[in-house]
């Protein structure tokens, strides 16, 4: 037995599950339902954590695109498996872009909208301000969507 191909093949077959997961929460079906369908495969917490995940992704990538800056950046998903994250990055050259400077302003006015925010990957500093969330937003580099919790 050639274990490698064993991975390979396992692999494939959870990225394929994972999709239909997916596919079928856009498509209306509930997290709760999909948790329990997939049981045998995923933990509960696992799945719905995930399709919060989704859900902020996709919530993310409406907003962007109605305040016309989803050209600008790319918003992701680090997957189904720990620790179950949308990232935003901007993906625009900084010399080729005019107003570069201002473009973290404009997408956190374009998100806070949504009632998201912007964070830093888990675990990567202490003392977190909008100023570091956006020097790393600007670098290039990912950060971390995160649902805000409305005032009542």
């Amino acid at each position: 037995m050639d274990i490698r191909t064993e991975v390979d093949n396992f692999l494939g077959e959870k990225r394929a599950l994972v999709d239909a997961i997916t596919r079928e929460f856009r498509s209306g079906v509930s997290a709760k339902s999909l948790a329990r369908s997939v049981g045998p495969a995923f933990s509960r917490d696992q799945v719905t954590q995930y399709l919060a995940a989704v859900a902020l992704h996709d919530s993310a990538g409406r907003a962007l695109e109605e305040a016309g800056l989803r050209a600008y950046v790319d918003v992701r998903l680090t997957g189904i498996d720990a620790p179950r994250e949308a990232h935003l990055a901007v993906s625009v050259d900084s010399t080729e872009t005019p107003a570069y400077a201002g473009l973290a302003v404009r997408i956190r006015g374009a998100l806070r909208d949504f009632l998201i925010t912007l964070d830093l990957p888990q675990g990567e500093h202490d003392e977190i301000t909008d100023d570091l969330i956006d020097g790393f937003l600007l670098d290039g580099q990912p950060v971390r969507l995160v649902r805000l919790k409305p005032r009542t």
